[in-house]
């Protein structure tokens, strides 16, 4: 038996208006966290050059937002809007105070912010924007999405401008390594942070506080062997004048053995020799024999492994 069910009309609307709110707030703040790495990195640059770091600008966040945006949607690369609105006349619109305004745009694919940094960097009308001292704010805005034939391209918009008003928010203005994912082989691995106040920082991995610091702008921690999997490594600062994170995700891949490194000190030596002697001449049905030693596989420790031994020793 078939069951109908009647919203009032009132209810209907509120649901629609409810789901398209929701989809407005989540496609705003969706490549956030790469527009704070796209920060990070600017910053760094800056305060590299003893220049001040420039705070995130909510108005031009949400211009420069836009302007990648339609970029996307609308198969274009220009500094110009679609509709011929200029740069500038955009964060006008938008109630920002013009005074001095620049700005920068980028395009890539696939999407790579550090990669996108480092070309903006190596131009020089885009890198005097970045490390000109007479802007002390800045939007960013990511957006990615089908270009022209190109699927997973990604639309990069920085605005910067001057504003007497500004108020310089406390934030992490640098971190290490600049990527927010990284691949590593299980070898040690150093992260650090550079805040714009005195705060007070804690460490953790996979949920778990490792290390805290009072007191400083700068902070560090160096993840020791860490275990083949995936970490979540986040740093946590926290001032009288607010709270910043910053996170990376550690994907440490299964290292490969080196051939003949019976004893694993990552070198072919002696020690290994010794090892090799005591298993050689044994067979697949001897106690001794360990496939491990049988480098051809061929059920047994003969003159033909100990010629590909040799191959390696000392190497």
């Amino acid at each position: 038996m078939k069951k109908t069910y009647y919203l009032p009309g009132c209810i209907f609307v509120c649901i629609i208006l409810l789901s398209c709110l929701v989809s407005a707030v989540s496609a705003e703040d969706v490549y956030a966290a790469q527009e704070k790495q796209m920060l990070d990195l600017i910053n760094a640059e800056r305060i590299s050059y003893g220049l001040e770091p420039l705070s995130l600008n909510p108005v031009l966040t949400q211009v420069a937002r836009d302007h990648s945006k339609e970029m996307i949607e609308k198969d274009y690369f220009s500094h110009d809007s679609y509709d011929g609105t200029l740069f500038w006349e955009r964060m006008k619109d938008a109630g920002y105070p013009i005074y001095r305004v620049a700005e920068n745009i980028a395009m890539n694919y696939p999407p790579d912010v550090v990669k996108a940094h480092e070309n903006l960097m190596n131009s020089p009308g885009h890198r005097a924007n970045i490390l000109n001292p007479d802007y002390n704010e800045i939007g960013i805005g990511i957006w990615v999405g089908e270009y022209t034939s190109y699927p997973n391209t990604a639309m990069y918009t920085e605005d910067f401008g001057w504003n007497a008003d500004a108020q310089t928010a406390f934030s992490i203005t640098s971190s290490s390594p600049a990527s927010y994912s990284i691949s590593s082989d299980g070898s040690d691995q150093l992260f650090s942070i550079q805040a714009n106040d005195l705060c007070d920082v804690s460490w953790s991995v996979d949920g778990t506080v490792v290390k805290t610091d009072e007191d400083v702008t700068v902070s560090s921690y160096n993840m020791q062997s860490p275990s083949e999997a995936t970490h979540d490594i986040e740093a946590t600062a926290v001032s009288s004048g607010g709270t910043d994170s910053v996170a990376w995700e550690l994907e440490v891949m299964p290292s490969e053995s080196m051939k003949g490194d019976f004893d694993g000190d990552k070198d072919v030596d002696f020690d290994d020799f010794v090892e090799f002697a005591e298993v050689y001449n044994s067979t697949s049905d001897n106690v001794k024999y360990n496939p491990v030693f049988d480098f051809d596989n061929d059920k047994d420790v003969d003159f033909d492994d100990f010629v590909e031994f040799a191959a390696v020793y000392n190497k």
